[in-house]
């Protein structure tokens, strides 16, 4: 079973993944659409940002994009007080682009 669970997970790494982050829910949850490929592949999440950390990670998230009007608070969610700590270990991950 293990096995085939990684074999599902090598087909989905040839594909482009990306977040839309839309929402912040009582200054703790973030509410984001998680893409694979093209957008008919689109789910919509809420999680707190240490599993919305791993998720994007476990999931080798390309791009991470930020609504403007919610960009301050996911700074200093993801930040905290320390504004120079980098949110996610990878530098693949393009972070804060703007969506429309």
């Amino acid at each position: 079973m293990k096995q085939q669970q990684n074999l599902d997970r090598d087909r989905l790494q040839n594909y482009r993944k990306w977040v839309r982050i839309y929402g912040i829910r009582r200054e703790k949850f973030l509410e984001f659409e998680f893409t694979v490929g093209c957008s008919e592949l689109t789910i919509e999440l809420v999680m707190p940002y240490g599993a919305f950390k791993e998720f994007c990670e476990e999931n080798h998230v390309n791009e991470i994009k930020c609504d403007k009007n919610i960009r301050a608070s996911y700074i200093k969610l993801s930040h905290g007080n320390n504004p120079e700590i980098k949110p996610f270990k990878t530098e693949k991950i393009i972070n804060l682009g703007d969506f429309k």
